[in-house]
């Protein structure tokens, strides 16, 4: 059985990736994310196997009863937005319980508990008929975290990503309206601004496989995106890949977003908001991503020269209003910190001779 971990770059698409996977009878995964840390680990190292299952079901309370699920929002699936899904918590810990009286996969006793935890959340598990163990850590952090903590453990990765400005513009827009900005604070853009710029070079330093997935052609080209997909993997290709569901149950888009979106769409164009972004640093992420734009074939159009410059970028002007319009007194003090640790690490210095991955979409029949 082989293993991927699902990382996401800013609103690039994870959460949907996954949800096409969602029905796919030779892939197991849990519905959401796996938070890889101390925590994740201490659940795991138990000795008493019941108590790791129970110590689970309470940590990820939402895979069991998904009204629990705010900010993914699957509390509300289905055609009509009124359908929800349970897993008994009691036959999941006896189903655990029973298959780790076997022998299994992987000689890691703590990856091999949380193998054992995905097997027992399928009550219908063949695990003769699983190929691929889907992980979605979210997060470039939790990624590392992975490796910290499972060592010797095989595993690729697929990483989404958008158009660096779309991404950027996504990202205000969608965090500016949800709970008036109180999330948009200096740290978590200055996240979101070094996984478009560092991400995959932050990856890449996993020495694991690395294939990406363009958010822009999941939607226009989603058939040949899920054949490559299935052909890398060794996968049937099915219609459920096509399908964007969490339980079998139509899923319409996380809160953040603030629309029901679900699915694909055919017609998606790239976007973004140029109130975002002055002039000047159009040319600097032109400048600072050149060599990924050309990679995956995206554009920014501008009259002036692409360079770097030394002012703070509009998106972090707006950041910074917010989080002191919000009263937010110890992020208010992080502004300087994070504002010139952006000037000193996304420069050509830091990224330049990228081993970039390819993009998983099938160019030929």
């Amino acid at each position: 059985m082989k293993l991927i971990l699902l990382v996401g770059g800013p609103r690039g698409g994870l959460d949907l990736f996954q949800s096409l996977l969602d029905n796919h009878d030779e892939i197991l995964q849990f519905p959401g994310i796996i938070h890889i840390n101390e925590k994740l680990i201490k659940i795991l190292s138990h000795k008493s196997k019941k108590k790791i299952a129970q110590n689970f079901t309470k940590e990820y309370l939402s895979f069991f009863d998904s009204r629990k699920s705010i900010i993914e929002r699957h509390y509300m699936l289905g055609d009509k937005k009124k359908q929800f899904y349970k897993v008994n918590t009691k036959d999941f810990i006896e189903r655990f319980i029973l298959l780790s009286k076997k022998n299994y996969l992987f000689k890691d006793k703590l990856f091999q508990n949380l193998f054992l935890l995905h097997m027992a959340y399928n009550p219908i598990n063949n695990s003769k008929k699983k190929k691929l163990l889907v992980i979605n850590a979210h997060s470039i952090p939790y990624a590392l975290n992975f490796e910290k903590l499972f060592k010797g453990i095989n595993y690729e990765i697929i990483h989404t990503i958008r158009h660096p400005l779309s991404a950027v513009s996504s990202t205000l827009k969608n965090w500016l309206k949800f709970k008036n900005g109180v999330h948009l604070k200096p740290k978590e853009l200055y996240y979101n601004l070094e996984s478009i710029v560092l991400g995959i070079q932050k990856l890449n330093k996993l020495k694991k496989k690395v294939y990406i997935i363009q958010l822009e052609n999941l939607h226009q080209k989603l058939n040949l995106v899920m054949l490559h997909f299935c052909k890398i993997y060794n996968l049937k290709f099915k219609k459920c890949l096509r399908k964007s569901t969490y339980h079998n149950l139509k899923w319409w888009g996380d809160k953040v977003s603030g629309k029901d979106l679900n699915g694909i769409n055919k017609n998606f164009k790239i976007s973004y908001n140029l109130d975002f972004f002055e002039e000047r640093d159009l040319g600097y992420f032109k400048y600072t991503l050149d060599d990924i734009l050309k990679k995956y074939n995206y554009k920014i159009d501008i009259s002036r020269k692409a360079m770097p410059h030394l002012k703070p970028l509009k998106c972090e002007l707006i950041s910074w209003k917010k989080t002191i319009k919000n009263k937010q007194i110890k992020h208010s003090f992080s502004i300087i910190y994070f504002y010139l640790k952006r000037i000193l690490k996304f420069n050509k210095f830091f990224i330049k001779n990228i081993t970039l991955p390819n993009t998983i979409l099938l160019k030929k029949i």
